[in-house]
């Protein structure tokens, strides 16, 4: 079984996600909407219109506390951790959804870059068959918005999140090892 980790887009997830990074401060639930363009795997080639809503964005030191948990306990106790957290919503329209674990968000630029985390709720038949998709605990997500609040993104379906000890990196790897990145598009707040 061959193991590939996505480059440049994991490695700046990575750091968004896991390292300390000026934010961007938040006043108000935000709301965005998108449609998440599915490429690969059984459900390649389908659409579905997501809804994220994020209450709060997780500070330096929430964060660090997470980096922490992952380099001392392992990514199984950072899985732990991040179950137990709610600072946002992620749902197709109209429908139930996962609760956020970690809420980004930066500028670059002129560019307002968003990235979320959430723990996977994996299918009946990913648990009956006991599948290898069931390693990948988590959904990641990048927007990266204009100054009027619209743009696009990518989305990992299933990742994990690891420590490096030896290389000390943080890596995220995608279950559809980096051949297939999910795309957002049409995103934009809604206020």
């Amino acid at each position: 079984m061959r193991k590939e980790v996505i480059g440049l887009t994991v490695a700046v997830l990575a750091a968004g996600l896991l390292l300390i990074t000026p934010t961007i401060a938040q006043d108000k639930t935000e709301r965005y909407t998108g449609v998440l363009q599915i490429v690969g795997g059984t459900g390649g080639g389908s659409s579905v219109s997501l809804d994220i809503w994020i209450n709060k964005y997780n500070t330096d030191a929430e964060i660090k506390a997470y980096a922490d948990i992952l380099v001392e306990g392992g990514p199984d106790k950072l899985l732990r951790a991040l179950e137990k957290e709610d600072v946002g919503q992620i749902a197709p329209t109209a429908r139930t959804g996962l609760p956020l674990a970690i809420a980004r968000k930066f500028a670059n630029g002129d560019k307002t870059i968003i990235r979320v985390v959430t723990t996977r709720d994996p299918s009946f038949l990913e648990l009956r068959y006991n599948g290898r998709s069931r390693d990948y605990p988590y959904t990641i997500l990048q927007m990266e918005l204009d100054q009027s609040g619209k743009g696009i993104g990518s989305v990992i379906g299933a990742a994990k999140i690891r420590f490096d000890k030896k290389k000390n990196t943080y890596e995220i790897e995608s279950y559809q090892h980096g051949t297939a990145n999910n795309r957002l598009v049409n995103v934009r707040r809604l206020d």
